[in-house]
Parts: C-alpha cells; sequence; structure tokens
C-alpha cells in the first residue's frame, strides 16, 4: 500500500504542473444538443475521440437537488453504444424517467495500454473530468461501471481518497466523500482458486466487444499484484460506501463467464446480484420491463438512500471506546524501567553528551516524518522512548512542529512475549485509536460512522483490522488540515504477521541463527523477516503523510536499515555508557558504599556492555550476589554477549543446580507452548504435570492416576490458591534465573508469567542451548498434556475465587473460564493422534466434561438473584442444572452455539480420537443414536454470533464456525448414523454451504478478515466432502427445501428447490469446484450440466 500512496501521491503532481488537455479541442456534448467548442471548464468535459462526460439528462433544480449518477463502460466500450441495445440508450431513454431530479452522465476513454500505468491515467482524468463538472455542487453521486471500467472507477476513488487523506488536490478529494455508492456489473474482484486475479481480469478483458492484443492480455496476467493492491486499498477507502457487485449468469458464445468467487469481494457494505444475461448485455436494457433493469433501478434507489451517519451520542462513544479499549494495553509499557535518574535526559537536550545537537530534539521541530530509535537487544530503547514520550519537553517541540494545528500524541510498545494483541497490527491500531479518540471524543463518529444508529454490539466483529485501518484513516480524510499526530512505536523487531498467520508453514516459523554474537544469537525465521517488513511499510506509509510523525525503535536488523535508510536516526548504544556507570555506580553505592576504585570499575563496566543496558542490569545482579573477594573475579568471568551458548543468559543457566536446569527448561517449554501467557496458577499446576505422584502419601489409589482426579479428595480456599501462586512465583526466582516475570491481575484469571524479556525468550527457545546442559528433555506431546491437566486443575478449582457462571443479565460462563475451557480443548486437539498415554488423555476429558459440569450446577446453585425471585429456585435454576455446560459459551454477538453434550464440542475442536474411544464405548443402540446426532455438526457447525473470549485473546477462534474434519464422516457413518433424515438434514448442510460460499454472510466476512483465506477455503473442501458423503450414503438429492431470500428491496420469499438444486447453485459459479460438482450430479443421478462441464 505504501507504493500506491507515493505512486499516486507522484501521479497527482506531475500532473498538476502541467495540463494534460489542450482546451481548444475539448467540447461539451449534451444529448441532442449542440454546444459551442468555447466555454468555461465546467462545460469543457468531453473529446471529438469519445473521451470525456456527456450529459445525458439534468434535472436537478438547483446545485444541492438530486444526484449525479456516472457511468463507465467497459474496454473498447463507447459511452454511448455500451448502455445502447435494439434503438434504447436506457441511461438516456428510460433512466431519465425514473430519476427525473438527477443527473445522469456517462464517460469514455480509450487505451493506449502500453502498462498498468494506463488505468492509473484514465483514472485521473474520470476525476478531473466529473470535479470539473461538480465546482458548484455537492449532491452525492452513484458510479455505475461495466466490466473494466468498474477497474477505473476503483481507482479514481482511491487516488480521490489519497488527494483527501494527503491532502492534496482538494478538487479532486472532494468527489470521494460525495460517493454514496457504486455498482459494478461484471468487474472483476477477486481470484477464483485457480485462477489469480490478473488471470481473471484477462478473461474478462476477452468477453469485451472487441479482442484485445496478446500483449494486453499478458500484461493483465502479470499484473496480479497491482490488481490485488488496487482492491485491498478500495476496500480500505470505501468502507462507508455502498458497493453493488452484479454478475452475468449466462456465458457468453465463447463460453467465458466470470465466477461467483470473482464478480465480488468481501465487506459488510458490499451486497451481490446476478442477471439472467451474459457479461455484454449485462450493461443493455431495451425495456423497462427487462428483470435486470428492475434490479438496477432498486440498487440505484437504495444507494441513493443510503442515510447519512446519526449524530454521535455519548452512549455509543463509550461502547466504542469499550470495544477499542483492551486489558493489557498499557502492560508492556508498565514493565519497562523508568529511567534511572537523569540518564535519558540527553535525547531532549539541544546538546547530547557528546556537546552534539541531538538529532532527536532537532527532529520534533522539523517536517522530517520518521525518526528512528535503533540498538542492540537490550540497549535501552524501550526505557528511552517511554522517557521521550512522557517528556514535557517532547510535547513543548511538538506543538512548534503542528503550527497551530490539534496535536495529539500517542504511543504503543510492542511485546512479542505477551498475547496476540500485544504484538499484531490489530493492536496497534486499537492502541493507537484509542489514545487519539479519548483525547478527541468528537471524532469518534468521524472514524466509526456505520456504527450510530444500529444496535450494539454491531453484528460482525468490530476490531477487524480492515475497520481498524478505515477508521484511522477516515480521520486524517475528514481534517487532513488540522489534526497532527505523533505516534511512538516501539520494539518494531517484536510485532508479529498474526492476522496471517496460518499462511505459514512449520518451516516457516522455524529460527535460523547466524551465530552466536550480538542479535545474530536470537534466530530469526521467513515468518519473523516478513513481519518486519509488513510494520516497516505500515511505518512508512503513516509517515508518507505530512501530518504524521512516527518515532520508532527496533534492534538493527538489514530490513530495518534498508526500510528506514533515509530518516534520521540515534543509535542508543553509542550513547549509552556515560549513562550506564551511572547506573552502575548508584547500584554499588547503595549495596557497597565506599567501594574502593569505585569510579574505575564503573567505567570497565559501561565499556564492557557495549551500550547494552540489559547485560550491566544483570552483570551488577550477578556481581553483587558474591563477596567483595570475589566482585573482580566474577566480573571478569562473564561473558560478553547475552543470548547464545556461550552468553550471560547460559551462564545464569548453568550456574543453576543440575535439577533445576530440568525444571527450569520444562518451565520455560510450558510458557512457550501455552496457547496465550499462561496464568500463575495454570502454570503451577501444568509443571506438576498430570499424573498423580503415587509416593504422596495423601493421594488415594482408588481416585485414579490423574492429579485431576486426586484434587477431587479437597476442598479448596482461597488460601489455597494464594500459596500455590506464591510458591510458583518464588520457583521461578530460583528455578529459573529470573528470565521470567509474573504480571499483575486477578488472581482467577490473571497473573501471567511472561519472559522479562524478548532477548530471554530467544534465548530459552534455542534447542542448541538445552542440547548442551540436558540429556533428556520432555516431548511435545508431554508439555500439551500437561497444559491440559493445568487448564483443567485451574477450572476445578475457579469456584474458590469467584463463581465461573453468571447468571445475569442472562445465565453464561464468564469469558474468562470459557477461555481456559477453549485452551484445554486446543491442547487436546495437538495431542489427538499422538497423546503420550492415549487412556489417560481420554480419562482426561472425560474428567473435563465432569468437571464443568460440576462447576456449573454449584455456580447456579449458589447464585442469590438481586430481587426476590421465587421462581429462580423453583422452577429455573433446577431446569438450568439439568442443561449441559457446553451450550453456554459467552458470546459478544448472536446466541451461544446450541449444543447437547461435551462430545458435540469435542467434534467442533476435532477431537476424532477421543470421540471414536468415546462411541466405541457405548452399547449399539445408544452409539447408534449419538452419531446420528453428531452429524449434525459435522455437516452445519452452527456458525452464528461471536464468542466474548475474542476480547480477551486477539488470536481467539471460534470452535463453531469451521467444518470439522472429514474424518468424522466416516466415524459417524460406521457408528450407524443414517444420512436419510431427508430435508432436515439437507436444510442444515445448504445453510451452512451459504456461510462459505456467499460473499454476504457474515462468517465468510469474518474468516476473510481476521484470518486468511486458506481458512475459508479449507471450510468450502471440508463442505464439499460433507454432501458427498451424504449422497454416498443414501441421502435423497430430490429431497425438497424451502428457503428464503432477501430481495434487493429487503424484503423476504420463500421457494421450494430439491437438494441438489441449491448445491448447484452454490458450485455452478465456482470454477475450481466443477470437477466436484460433476461428480455430485453423478452421484445423484444426474447427468453432469453443460454449464459445470464448461467450467
Amino acid at each position: 500500500m505504501m507504493r500506491r500512496i507515493k505512486d499516486t501521491l507522484n501521479r497527482l503532481t506531475r500532473s498538476s504542473r502541467s495540463s494534460t488537455r489542450d482546451e481548444s479541442s475539448v467540447r461539451l456534448e449534451k444529448s441532442g444538443q449542440s454546444i459551442s467548442s468555447h466555454g468555461s471548464l465546467e462545460t469543457m468535459v468531453s473529446t471529438p475521440e469519445g473521451r470525456g462526460a456527456i450529459i445525458l439528462h439534468d434535472g436537478a433544480r438547483d446545485a444541492e437537488d438530486g444526484m449525479d449518477i456516472v457511468l463507465v463502460h467497459d474496454l473498447f466500450g463507447h459511452r454511448i453504444a455500451n448502455w445502447f441495445q435494439r434503438g434504447i440508450c436506457w441511461p438516456r431513454d428510460l433512466l431519465k424517467d425514473d430519476f427525473q431530479n438527477a443527473r445522469i452522465i456517462t464517460w469514455g476513454w480509450t487505451g493506449p495500454f502500453g502498462s498498468t500505468n494506463a488505468f492509473s491515467d484514465q483514472a485521473e482524468a474520470l476525476l478531473t473530468d466529473i470535479a470539473g463538472i461538480r465546482t458548484d455542487t455537492s449532491r452525492p453521486i452513484v458510479f455505475v461501471g461495466h466490466g473494466i471500467g468498474g477497474l477505473v472507477i476503483k481507482e479514481a476513488l482511491v487516488t480521490a481518497a489519497m488527494s483527501r487523506i494527503y491532502g492534496s488536490h482538494h478538487e479532486l478529494g472532494n468527489v470521494y466523500p460525495k460517493t454514496v455508492g457504486v455498482i459494478f456489473l461484471g468487474t472483476p474482484h477477486s481470484n477464483n482458486g485457480k485462477q489469480s486475479l490478473g488471470e481473471v481480469i484477462s478473461t474478462v478483458a476477452q468477453m469485451s466487444v472487441r479482442q484485445p492484443s496478446n500483449q494486453l492480455l499478458r500484461l493483465l496476467r502479470e499484473s496480479s499484484e497491482m490488481f490485488e493492491n488496487q482492491r485491498d486499498t478500495f476496500a480500505l477507502v470505501s468502507r462507508d460506501i455502498q458497493v453493488v457487485c452484479i454478475r452475468a449468469k449466462l456465458s457468453m458464445p465463447t463460453g467465458q463467464m466470470i465466477s461467483k468467487a470473482s464478480a465480488s469481494y468481501d465487506g459488510l457494505n458490499v451486497r451481490s446480484d446476478e442477471f439472467l444475461t451474459n457479461h455484454v448485455d449485462l450493461a443493455r436494457f431495451e425495456s423497462r420491463q427487462d428483470a435486470g433493469y428492475q434490479k438496477l433501478i432498486r440498487h440505484i434507489t437504495q444507494l441513493s438512500a443510503t442515510p447519512k451517519p446519526h449524530e454521535a451520542k455519548e452512549t455509543r462513544n463509550q461502547e466504542i471506546l469499550d470495544a477499542l479499549y483492551f486489558d493489557s494495553i498499557n502492560d508492556r509499557e508498565e514493565k519497562i524501567h523508568e529511567a534511572y535518574g537523569q540518564t535519558c535526559d540527553w535525547i531532549l537536550s539541544a546538546k547530547d553528551e557528546h556537546q552534539d545537537e541531538s538529532p532527536f530534539y532537532s527532529w520534533l521541530t522539523s517536517p522530517q516524518p520518521i525518526f528512528w530509535v535503533s540498538g542492540r537487544a537490550g540497549s535501552g530503547k524501550s526505557t528511552l522512548m517511554k522517557h521521550a514520550f512522557y517528556s514535557e519537553r517532547t510535547r513543548q517541540e511538538l506543538e512548534e512542529w503542528s503550527r497551530g494545528g490539534d496535536l495529539l500524541i500517542a504511543s504503543v510498545f510492542f511485546f512479542e512475549g505477551g498475547s496476540h494483541i500485544q504484538k499484531s497490527r490489530e493492536g496497534l491500531l486499537r492502541s493507537v485509536l484509542y489514545q487519539i479518540l479519548t483525547q478527541r471524543r468528537d471524532l469518534i463518529a468521524v472514524a466509526f460512522p456505520s456504527f450510530f444508529g444500529c444496535e450494539w454490539p454491531p453484528a460482525a466483529p468490530f476490531n477487524t483490522v480492515i475497520n481498524l485501518s478505515q477508521a484511522f484513516y477516515a480521520l486524517f480524510a475528514h481534517d487532513s488540515q488540522r489534526l497532527k499526530l505523533c505516534t511512538f512505536v516501539d520494539g518494531l523487531d517484536e510485532y508479529r504477521i498474526m492476522d496471517r498467520k496460518d499462511y505459514y508453514t512449520e518451516a516457516d516459523f522455524a529460527l535460523v541463527y547466524d551465530g552466536d554474537e550480538g542479535d545474530a544469537g536470537l534466530g530469526s525465521s521467513r515468518w519473523i523477516n516478513e513481519s518486519h517488513m509488513d510494520i516497516s511499510r505500515l511505518i512508512n506509509e503513516l509517515g508518507s503523510k505530512d501530518t504524521i510523525k512516527v518515532c520508532v525503535s527496533s534492534r538493527e536488523l538489514a530490513i530495518f536499515e534498508e526500510a528506514f535508510a533515509d530518516h534520521p536516526r540515534l543509535r542508543v548504544h553509542t550513547h549509552s555508557e556515560t549513562s550506564i556507570a551511572q547506573y552502575v555506580a548508584g547500584r554499588l553505592e547503595e549495596a557497597v558504599p565506599g567501594l574502593p576504585n569505585m569510579a574505575s570499575l564503573c567505567r570497565e563496566i559501561a565499556h564492557r556492555s557495549q551500550g547494552d543496558v540489559l547485560w550491566a542490569r544483570l552483570a551488577i545482579d550477578m556481581v553483587l550476589e558474591g563477596s567483595l573477594k570475589t566482585l573482580r573475579s566474577t566480573l571478569d568471568s562473564l561473558p560478553s554477549q547475552l543470548g547464545g551458548t556461550e552468553g550471560l543468559y547460559m551462564l545464569m543457566i548453568q550456574n543453576l543446580p543440575r535439577d533445576d536446569q530440568a525444571d527450569a527448561y520444562k518451565i520455560f517449554e510450558l510458557v512457550l507452548r501455552a496457547e496465550q501467557p499462561p496464568s500463575l496458577i495454570t502454570l503451577a499446576f501444568a509443571e506438576e504435570g498430570y499424573l498423580a505422584d503415587p509416593a504422596t502419601p495423601a493421594n488415594n489409589p482408588a481416585q485414579g492416576k490423574l492429579r485431576i482426579s486426586q484434587d477431587r479428595l479437597r476442598e479448596w480456599t482461597a488460601e489455597d490458591i494464594q500459596r500455590i501462586c506464591d510458591q510458583m512465583q518464588r520457583r521461578l526466582q530460583t528455578h529459573c534465573a529470573n528470565l521470567l516475570d509474573v504480571e499483575s491481575g486477578p488472581l482467577e484469571a490473571g497473573q501471567r508469567v511472561v519472559f522479562m524479556h524478548q532477548t530471554a525468550k530467544e534465548f530459552a527457545a534455542r534447542k542448541d542451548v538445552w542440547d548442551k546442559v540436558l540429556t533428556k528433555q520432555p516431548t511435545a506431546a508431554e508439555l500439551d498434556i500437561s497444559l491440559l491437566s493445568g487448564c483443567i486443575r485451574h477450572i476445578q478449582i475457579f469456584e474458590a475465587l469467584r463463581p465461573p457462571v453468571s447468571a445475569w443479565p442472562e445465565v453464561r460462563f464468564l469469558p474468562e473460564a470459557w477461555l481456559l475451557i477453549a485452551n484445554a480443548l486446543r491442547y487436546a486437539g495437538r495431542i489427538d493422534s499422538n497423546a503420550p498415554d492415549f487412556k489417560s488423555y481420554c480419562e482426561l476429558l472425560n474428567e473435563m466434561d465432569q468437571t464443568i459440569q460440576q462447576a456449573w450446577v454449584t455456580s447456579l446453585r449458589r447464585h442469590v438473584p438481586l430481587y426476590d425471585d421465587t421462581e429462580w429456585f423453583e422452577t429455573k435454576c433446577p431446569a438450568l442444572c439439568s442443561k449441559h455446560w457446553a451450550g453456554y459459551e459467552p458470546m459478544e454477538t448472536g446466541k451461544s452455539p446450541k449444543r447437547k453434550d461435551f462430545l458435540a464440542l469435542a467434534v467442533q475442536a476435532n477431537l476424532v480420537n477421543y470421540v471414536s474411544a468415546r462411541l466405541n464405548a457405548m452399547p449399539e443402540h445408544q452409539r447408534r443414536s449419538k452419531a446420528q446426532d453428531l452429524l449434525d455438526y459435522v455437516v452445519s457447525p452452527k456458525a452464528e454470533g461471536f464468542s466474548a473470549c475474542v476480547a480477551l485473546s486477539g488470536d481467539y477462534v471460534d470452535f463453531h464456525h469451521d467444518m470439522p474434519d472429514s474424518r468424522f464422516l466416516d466415524l459417524l457413518f460406521n457408528s450407524g448414523a443414517d444420512a436419510k433424515e431427508g430435508a432436515k438434514l439437507w436444510l442444515k448442510a445448504f445453510k451452512t454451504g451459504r456461510q462459505y460460499f456467499s460473499r454476504q454472510n457474515m462468517t465468510m466476512s469474518q474468516l476473510m478478515q481476521s484470518s486468511s483465506s486458506s481458512r475459508l477455503m479449507q471450510n468450502r473442501q471440508r463442505w464439499v466432502a460433507a454432501v458427498r458423503a451424504l449422497l454416498m450414503h443414501g441421502a435423497d438429492p430430490n429431497a425438497t427445501i424451502e428457503t428464503r431470500s432477501a430481495t434487493p428491496d429487503d424484503h423476504s420469499s420463500y421457494e421450494t428447490k430439491t437438494a441438489i438444486e441449491l448445491i448447484r447453485e452454490m458450485l455452478e459459479g465456482e470454477p475450481e469446484y466443477a470437477v466436484e460438482l460433476a461428480e455430485l450430479d453423478a452421484l445423484s443421478g444426474r447427468r453432469p450440466s453443460m454449464a459445470a462441464v464448461a467450467y
């Protein structure tokens, strides 16, 4: 996107320097009239060659009345002929009567197409022409684009948005905020699984009225990246523009057509429709009775009637701020040490310690957008950033830079060792927006206009990256002259691509080490490198606007060296020696007052640190642990670097007793493998393992060998739990060389365990380190089953601190309690196929079910209503106690997924082997009945609403949005499930298919926005596999199903179709499933359709 912004601004700058038009050759053409070639700019809007605008109808009574409808033809089309059929030019002859107070404009464009820059040139021409005839009006605009013409409209609106956001060429930018809708007729937006986007656009180009040259087709095919960039940027800037994507259902005589997947794109503001015609005739109507024309009229009516955002209300303002906020928003910043004394004051002095001007100080008032604070790992970058951010001097200098503008200052401190949100783009955007909008609540409605005047919480997730990005850019599109923002972003090297993590393979995450010296000893991977490139692009993108300044800090990695090479910079470790000497002197003076030769010792430690503040802090800790006699020898023995097999961390581990080294490794690995940073309680239980110690006298062999079973023998109190936490915290200090920290938080769910520094985490993750000190290490499966046990045991004692179930305002589990349940299931999913002790694994999950059911019942029975409610005790509570806990997941939106028992949840968690073991243990009639129940969940995962756990953990994925593992199909049918249930089972399968194949569905939109499309494709493949299995096991393909569908005017209609017709309806527009559709046709006893084969 950074390249797009720069290219757009450069083009606009070039076009402003010289006119691209010869005014003598420009003339206005108004249908049926002859106009002089001389006139004002407003009348000079078309050229003799068929380029430019023609006003076909102008019924607006004044400058603010009605709307402008602008039509842009397809490749090689014509501004009249493209919309003309059998003597009827429908925009002129039909549309003018349906929208009498509108101004109807067709705009013409032609090649040449020597490069993809031609789209940019056409977009500028479109903008210039439309802006020129709108100088005296602010009426709304609706664009209609046919085929490739839709791409020109997208490029034009992106250019207009950039013009407005970046404060240049306002006359062009003003087209953007007045655009209320865009209708795309057969415009390609996405790839289709088998073709890249460039290939799809090339195919659409071949459906134009004239055959394109081979050179042009090759150019289009090879430009996928550019078109994908255009699509993504348009989606970003068009959040508050209503979009309609219309596809032709019939193929051209050549057999070509655009697929469903390609003819639309995901977005809450996007609707899709289909006309029963081919691509060329999609833009031609010969009468008002044409079904396609009637649909088009309804779409234009809806777009033109789009209401303006409601006035912001304080309640909604607070709801949005609450949604942006997250519990760990300040955690990393609070953990960063305050500057020792005045050791960081030099960064804000006109002269630094060497009497040179501080580059940061001069940057604050300069127009330069980006400043890079670089340094080795542990060199004190974060402390310096925190000091600079909170200094009043910083604000004073920035006020001078803002020159009377509205100055806003925000900060973000990335933390790789924390939760998903502390190291992701989502966390960055939420944090910055929260800080901006708490300072300027009047801007909340500007950032999120679509969320006023609607229900709260919204139907779809609020905190998606695309929604947050649109909100950020909307702020500067609204007021690009007054708003001035300076953001401090610390720890770029700790940023990770979390929203697209499932794009990467296991090999992409594997760390590679270039050596043990400096940052090379900390390792890297493809995922980490691409994360660093991603955040670098984002920072440079922010810095391309002259009203935003960004101060960033990071290690001196090659990716950042290249990204920020042209920006001013401060290398922290080259300025830290004096500060480190001051810090060491202070520590020594406190511990050993009057120490001889203290000054020379301080200088030596500072020199040996090479500017590494963390090394100096750890070194002085180790020196002071000994006596005065060993002080010198201890100092001389310390390695000069932190990480690697010969570094200071390694020495700290080697200084531990042998048994403690093994304990340290296990604890480190448990923290590294945890779904989120584990709570102190979960970690304490997990470290004990899942099997009870038979030598412990308190254990009763009759209770079984699992620790969770033994826990049932005792009553847990808050004091017991506090004692466990205190003991575990001491173990972290004594057994883990102080490389782990405990964050503050509520006892029942907080007090998370994290590495004290990113370098410590990277050290602990190195296998070669532990190979050097340990001969035996626990396996990944052993660690995961321990984490599973730890979560279950934590759930069991949750009640001693706080009821895990809330009965008001609705009965549901607390999100903190459900997150423990979800994590337990994730750990179970890791070991379902390779559990080190399968019997114990199954027993653990059985215990989990019983434990949570008991907690469910206990919480309900102990609940006391806020008011006298005899029904609660007499009917409501007993009824709820008889229900299974799995059906009461806490939800942010929607109702809790319906689950009859734990096995339903186990199916959604893909625990194939566990479910198989449970089914095999049942009598035959019970097994058959249970398999039938579970079949519903395999063909339909009940995907409605979103879990409240998403707010606790940014990487949380709902269990009920994904199709379960296809292996369940054979398991359930072999266990006696019957596919011949008729329409009921088909209806569930059909609803699920719509969720994965309809681009207007909330579930699919969420999958596309919060994850990668690979997850969506997996769901589609599993759904097709489920349909195939149903047909193979006797499901009736001709079973009739009544379905409801929404019409363009938002009314519902009902129709009855057969199962196979509905399946074909979903798959016919998906070329990548043509073979599967033919196979399903064959299984249903029908002859495969020619349309399917043609794909």
